[in-house]
Formats: structure tokens, C-alpha cells, sequence
């Protein structure tokens, strides 16, 4: 489980896409590496402080889905599971990866995010299954 603060959603190759960006040093990175697919859900604004708390604590460090009302359940098209609180789901196939490079920056944002030079690594998925209430 990972709080996603940036990415966006479009079409990539003729193909609805999903690109999020994760940090080398972050847990997630790991299994998002094994896998060939990840989703993406968004949650009703009642659970904020819990996602808060996701995007603070690390899974290496403790169970963060103990921590939290969420349940899991098994995605319709993708390995990676979904939650059954999202009012959102995107199941995503990955279909491009690449890390950032600092020299393609053209303003001064590398130096003002990256002040510790852990550049994000970018992914592409492709959005097989949405979902939504």
C-alpha cells in the first residue's frame, strides 16, 4: 500500500494510461518492480487520515493495512489487489518504466524536489478495468 500524491491519467499509444512515480528508497518500489501490474484506487474523503497515515509510515516498519479500516479484495483483471472501501479503481498494466533524469530538467525543480537527488522512477500503466460508485 502506497499514498500516491502525483501521476497522472491519459491516453499513451492509443491506450487509456495511468502514470505514477515512486521513490527508490520507498517500500513499494520492490513490488511494484515483481509485478506486471498495480492499481490505483481513490477513497471517499471520510478516509483521509488514514491514507494520511499510509503515506507516512512505511510497510518495512509495521502492517499498514492492520492500521486501517481497509479490505482487501482481488482486482477483476490485474494480480494486484484492490480495496473494497475505494469509490475508485483503476487496474493497471504496466506497460512503460523509466527513472527521471536530472539533466532533461528544464527548470530548477530537480534541485528544488530532489535536494537528496533520489529522483522518481516513472511508470506507465495501461487502465484494462475501471471501476466506480
Amino acid at each position: 500500500m502506497m499514498t500516491v500524491a502525483w501521476g497522472s491519467i491519459g491516453c499513451m499509444w492509443n491506450r487509456p494510461f495511468a502514470q505514477i512515480v515512486v521513490r527508490p528508497q520507498r517500500y513499494t518500489m520492490e513490488y511494484i518492480e515483481r509485478s506486471d501490474c498495480f492499481t490505483l484506487c481513490a477513497f471517499p474523503e471520510k478516509y483521509k487520515q488514514n491514507l494520511l497515515h499510509l503515506g507516512t509510515v512505511s510497510g518495512r516498519d509495521c502492517n499498514k493495512l492492520a492500521d486501517t479500516p481497509f479490505t482487501l479484495m482481488a482486482s477483476s483483471s490485474v494480480l494486484s489487489p484492490s480495496y473494497e472501501e475505494a469509490s475508485l479503481i483503476l487496474e493497471c498494466r504496466k506497460m512503460y518504466a523509466q527513472n527521471m533524469d536530472p539533466q532533461c530538467f528544464i527548470t530548477d525543480t530537480a534541485s528544488k524536489v530532489y535536494p537528496e537527488k533520489d529522483y522518481h522512477r516513472i511508470y506507465f500503466g495501461e487502465i484494462v478495468k475501471a471501476f466506480g460508485v
